[in-house]
């Protein structure tokens, strides 16, 4: 991009100056990495200048000009030796861990405190405008995204020639884009469009299919082996535009998906263009994205940031500049994607044709956000080494090995598991190639019983222990694993089951499952702090921990069976809820037996308080007021304990509810089996053929009685007159009245079931 001389002019700012410079004009300045990490005695301030944190390299960038915060520290900077332990500068770089133990790094992972004060003495530094004008702030705007977005491509070893980066909101807004795009070129070429997507994909890749006519859900690894050495039968045939999308990485049990389908499918399918989508949202958060051959490389990757460096929240569609023009004929456009525009009396308008991401990146690109990210890359190198998601990769793979090996062998008294691990049976973990590190699980007690992932999360974050529970958006994941068909999910549905308010355990089977996710940062400590949470609040335990009995506030719960909900009382008066305790066990005494420690939110103060002394909910009936004397003085209002006295209130009225839909579901079913026999019976309203068909019986019987009395037959009866007839009238004139009164009683049954 060259810039104008007047922008050099009026952005160069002279040694004189007070510092920041934004701009260096000269191939000749040197950077060098900051190093508030792995130099310490080089420490960072947050209110430091431009100039205290400024980087230099010997080597300038293709681009014009630089600031202080823009250019990457050259591979010299950088020592042979592995980067240090997370645990050297874990409490230094990520202070928001201090005394929490997070899990949940497959949803997203954290930002280190360098990034953030870099940042942020970058925006205070230096004055930037919108990239769309052309002002000196904003060519220094423009200039900045380019850099960044040719760093970013580097980044997972994509070479600019042969890929191009279209800055999106997310993973799923880079999906959304390919098949909006797909729709478009194949509405302009008059082409179907056929999808075909693996069971392992998230939600946002199984939506696709709802925008194509023509699908397929592969449900193995072996399917689409098959498929792609047959040469795509069953796929899209002939004069079809084809799209195969897949996960790098199941966003449920870790398990990785081979990454030489793209290569293989370029090369098999000769019938119909297929094209490939891979969501590396899940792969490149702890996985070297490789993209150094264009030859195998997917067509399409859609990825987000966050996940990778926890900061800041965009994501990127990376496009294979072979297969672009498939992204071209979108109909769309928005302000910065085009040329020139005719609004009035023509609608006629020329798109850019500089390059494709100028075409796709509608309005003002979140430049700042672009910006955090060239801090994020630097200050991951900076923590993890010169290739830091190769470091990352084996660091976390070694720590998914450990955290798998010990909750497999988590075992109750009577030999049983005390989790139930889903896994594919040819990942192996500690293997970074075939498995992350993510464990999908489900607690269960001795005798079998399933905990509720719901009460296994709530347990986990009382100890500040943070994991992710539920179905994770991946619906393939949890039919395969849990096996849940197709009739079996709409019932559950019907039943009430949703997956932002779930029953958590249905006909025997978990709608869902535990995940616990490991990152960059994570150390051996989170492993075993986990490890012996599960031990000590669920091996050993041989009872379901949840019951339900109502007790008064501010009492103990007794350990006792919950009694059977009576009559409804006199009129406005309502039964008391029945409440869940979470220390009653069935089977168990009140006064004998060590009680169950509760999975659910307690409201004593501390972790060591005895099992017996937390309060209850609600009351059972009203107490008398206390007078003014007796009132102790009122606590300070603390939200999580009002979180924690409305749980059992939720869990009350959701087994309610349950129970009214399982009602509902049973009355529903009973009418639609009446309404589907009622579909199959005899319309008591006859139709007009059937009338006439009676009609020609009744002529038919009354002919062959005539010929049998010796008589003609008679002329068909005229339609009946809106009077009565004069029947009186008639047997009095008559002499054949009676006989005919005989043959109308003698006929009347089937006509009237003919419906004449």
């Amino acid at each position: 991009m060259d810039i104008p001389a007047h922008i050099l002019d009026a952005v160069h700012a002279s040694d004189e100056t007070s510092p920041p410079k934004r701009i260096k004009s000269t191939s000749t300045s040197s950077w060098k990495a900051p190093s508030t990490a792995r130099f310490p005695s080089k420490s960072y301030h947050p209110h430091s200048s431009a100039e205290d944190v400024s980087s230099t390299s010997d080597s300038e960038p293709d681009h014009g000009y630089q600031t202080d915060f823009t250019t990457p520290a050259s591979s010299d900077s950088y020592p042979d030796e592995m980067p240090d332990d997370v645990e050297d500068f874990r409490d230094r770089e990520y202070p928001q861990l201090k005394g929490k133990t997070y899990l949940d790094h497959g949803g997203t992972t954290l930002y280190a405190k360098s990034l953030v004060e870099e940042f942020s003495a970058d925006l205070i530094s230096n004055l930037y405008g919108n990239p769309h004008s052309a002002s000196s702030p904003s060519a220094l705007s423009g200039h900045r995204v380019d850099a960044i977005r040719e760093r970013a491509l580097r980044f997972f070893n994509a070479d600019p020639d042969e890929f191009d980066l279209v800055f999106v909101a997310n993973a799923t807004a880079a999906i959304k884009m390919v098949i909006e795009c797909f729709k478009d070129h194949a509405a302009a070429s008059n082409t179907p469009i056929w999808y075909g997507y693996h069971r392992d994909a998230h939600t946002s890749l199984v939506g696709v299919r709802e925008s194509t006519k023509m699908h397929r859900c592969f449900t193995s690894d072996e399917e689409v082996d098959i498929w792609i050495n047959s040469g795509g039968l069953g796929g899209p045939r002939a004069r079809q535009l084809g799209l195969f999308a897949y996960p790098g990485q199941s966003n449920m049990t870790g398990r990785r998906l081979p990454q030489s389908w793209p290569g293989r499918i370029r090369k098999s399918f000769h019938k119909a263009a297929t094209y490939t989508l891979l969501d590396a949202a899940a792969l490149a958060s702890t996985a070297p994205l490789d993209l150094s051959d264009a030859a195998t490389a997917p067509d399409f990757v859609a990825l987000s940031f966050y996940k990778i460096f926890g900061f800041p929240n965009i994501g990127a569609l990376i496009v294979r500049k072979d297969s672009a023009h498939v992204l071209e004929s979108r109909k769309y456009f928005g302000g910065g994607t085009v040329e020139m525009i005719i609004a009035i009396n023509d609608t006629w308008h020329a798109k850019k044709e500089t390059s494709l991401h100028d075409r796709l990146e509608d309005g003002t690109l979140p430049f700042h956000s672009i910006f955090a990210l060239d801090h994020a890359m630097n200050v991951h190198e900076r923590l993890y080494g010169q290739n830091p998601m190769k470091f990352i990769s084996m660091h976390t793979a070694q720590l998914g090995r450990q955290l798998y090996d010990g909750i497999a062998g988590l075992k109750h008294a009577n030999g049983l598991p005390a989790c139930r691990i889903y896994k594919d049976e040819n990942a192996v973990y500690g293997d970074p190639s075939v498995q992350g590190a993510t464990i999908a699980f489900n607690v269960q007690l001795s005798d079998g019983s399933l905990v509720g992932f719901e009460e296994v999360e709530e347990a986990a974050d009382e100890r500040n222990i943070f994991v992710r529970s539920g179905s994770l958006c991946n619906p393939g994941g949890v039919a395969s694993y849990l096996n849940w068909s197709p009739a079996e999910m709409k019932a559950a549905f019907a039943a009430g089951h949703r997956c932002s308010n779930p029953t958590q355990i249905m006909l025997g089977k978990p709608t869902g499952v535990v995940r616990v996710s490991l990152g960059a940062m994570s150390t051996a400590a989170d492993v075993h702090t986990l490890l012996r949470f599960l031990d000590e609040v669920y091996v050993g335990r041989g009872t379901q921990l949840f019951t339900a009995t109502a007790v008064q506030l501010g009492q103990s719960a007794p350990l006792s069976p919950p009694t059977s909900p009576g009559p409804i009382g006199p009129v406005g008066q309502l039964p008391p809820l029945n409440i869940p305790h979470p220390l009653y066990v069935p089977g168990s005494h009140p006064n004998g037996g060590n009680p169950t420690p509760s999975t659910a939110a307690s409201a004593g103060p501390s972790e060591n308080a005895p099992w017996d002394s937390h309060d209850t909910a609600l009351p059972q009936q009203r107490q008398p007021p206390p007078t003014e004397a007796d009132k102790p003085p009122l606590p300070p209002f603390n939200p999580a304990d009002y979180i924690k006295l409305r749980k059992p209130w939720e869990e009350e009225l959701r087994r309610q509810r349950q129970m009214q839909q399982y009602a509902n579901v049973g009355m529903e079913i009973k009418v639609r089996e009446l309404e589907d026999a009622s579909v199959f019976s005899r319309n008591p309203t006859p139709s007009v053929k059937a009338r006439k068909f009676g009609r020609s019986v009744v002529n038919l019987l009354r002919t062959k009685s005539h010929f049998a009395d010796g008589r003609p037959p008679e002329r068909p009866p005229m339609p009946s007159s809106p009077l009565p007839p004069p029947e009186s009238r008639r047997e009095a004139s008559n002499p054949l009245s009676s006989q005919r009164s005989t043959e109308k009683v003698h006929f009347h049954h089937p006509v009237e079931t003919l419906g004449m």
